[in-house]
């Protein structure tokens, strides 16, 4: 009896939603010919209000980074932090000198003096105040930057005409200022500088745009009719290098000469003089979920295993979720953040993870990276007039002919009560009707 009212009650919702969308679940033109997945289910109940090809395996675009705060969280905690240990290596000699190296010993952190994390800059300027502590005057050697990291910098996977874009940084062993720096392309030049950056200006009739192929030393920013002035933000090839050219200016500020001298060690050891700690992990999932930074997204996954290979980090990802009994077996994963369109995950998958977590002790922590519809981020503009605003909360993915959301419908009390799954690809009307038939969908359901 109670399977036959289920029954029922699916069929009159379907019913009440048909109404709405004669054309289909989402009411958009050219629906037909549409790749869309959706699953939304009662987590109090457990009863599945809306299954439509679930296990259909979609482009995810951003959505990819509700998996890899999931499995990160659920390994690491919220109140892990990176940790970035600078170190003098070698020994001390006579009247300041340190007959070594200054080494940092970098761990993937992506965060390291980033716009986003302000609070938490300062690297430069706490390493040479520990120099200064230790009374060292002058350093033999030569700044080391030490990377753990096995493959590094932009994927394989990705877009070549992503790269030379800010949301298309890579993540590498050190990173620094987002990987990124300011770029004037009439004069030439960058600030931070970028040692070996070359930086080309070609007019064109087209509109702005930027190349830079992978691993390539060279920018060429394409520009109609660019002012004098004219600045823009764009990645750079080794962030470690900005660094290193960075601290070096600070170092000889301070008065602290750097491998002017014979290094006369004869013996070697390490001393550390400071080390750096990053926001903890829940603070970076929560930034980086709410304002779909790849960089972030990228440093989180590797966080996983950091000292593998991504390869490594990902195969641990899907073995850790086929271990709680979400079947990872029609899934295509290449990276943390989405960016790439080779990734192929289905609804259902996204919802058992999004379900998982939602029963787990880390429930409140992870609902609450996700931004509220109508409130914040990406999700500022969703519902923002609809009885739904804040009781929804999605993370949303865009690409080319892609747009997804996935995330949860919370109740009075903010605690998730639904898993809501809407993945949308190779659609061929106008991205905004998208939008509107997945509020459209949602309204109905949850009016």
């Amino acid at each position: 009896m109670k399977l036959f009212r289920n029954i029922c009650f699916a069929a009159l919702l379907l019913a009440s939603i048909f109404t709405v969308h004669a054309e289909g679940y989402l009411g958009l033109d050219g629906e037909e010919s549409t790749s869309i997945g959706i699953y939304i289910k009662d987590l109090k109940t457990g009863e599945v209000l809306v299954d439509h090809n679930s296990q259909l395996a979609l482009t995810p675009a951003s959505v990819m980074k509700a998996i890899t705060t999931a499995t990160a969280l659920s390994i690491n905690g919220a109140d892990a932090r990176f940790t970035t240990p600078v170190s003098l290596r070698g020994s001390k000699g006579q009247a300041g000198t340190w007959n070594g190296d200054l080494v940092i010993h970098s761990c993937g952190d992506p965060t390291i003096e980033s716009e986003n994390f302000k609070s938490y800059r300062g690297f430069c300027d706490s390493i040479v105040a520990g120099i200064k502590r230790l009374g060292i005057k002058t350093i033999s050697g030569n700044i080391k930057v030490e990377q753990r990291l096995k493959d590094s910098g932009p994927i394989l996977q990705w877009e070549c005409e992503d790269i030379p874009w800010p949301y298309g940084a890579g993540l590498y062993g050190f990173n620094w200022r987002d990987n990124t720096v300011t770029v004037y392309p009439v004069k030439g030049t960058c600030k931070p500088a970028a040692p070996g950056f070359e930086i080309q200006l070609i007019k064109t009739n087209s509109g702005n745009d930027l190349v830079r192929g992978l691993g390539s030393n060279q920018l060429k920013v394409y520009a109609r009719s660019p002012k004098p002035d004219w600045a823009l933000k764009a990645t750079v090839p080794d962030p470690s290098a900005v660094f290193v050219n960075e601290l070096q200016a600070k170092l000889r500020t301070a008065g602290v000469e750097l491998g002017k001298r014979k290094n006369t060690q004869t013996a070697s050891t390490e001393q550390t003089i400071y080390k750096h700690r990053s926001a903890p992990y829940g603070e970076i999932m929560r930034s980086l979920m709410v304002r779909s930074d790849n960089l972030f997204a990228e440093g989180m996954l590797r966080s996983i295993a950091p000292d593998g290979t991504r390869k490594s980090a990902l195969q641990r990802q899907k073995e850790i979720w086929a271990t709680r009994g979400v079947n990872p077996r029609y899934t295509i994963i290449n990276d943390g953040s989405g960016l790439t369109r080779a990734n192929r995950l289905s609804a259902r998958f996204i919802g058992d993870v999004l379900e998982w977590m939602a029963q787990s002790p880390m429930a409140d922590t992870y609902t609450s990276f996700f931004p509220k519809a109508g409130k914040e981020g990406t999700m500022r503009g969703f519902l923002s007039k609809s009885p739904l605003s804040g009781k929804i909360a999605l993370k949303t993915g865009s690409v080319s002919s892609v747009q997804c959301y996935a995330g949860y419908k919370l109740d009075d009390n903010g605690k998730a009560s639904h898993v809501v799954v809407i993945l949308v690809n190779g659609f061929f009307c106008k991205r905004p009707q998208v939008r509107e038939g997945a509020e459209n969908l949602l309204t109905e359901i949850f009016k």
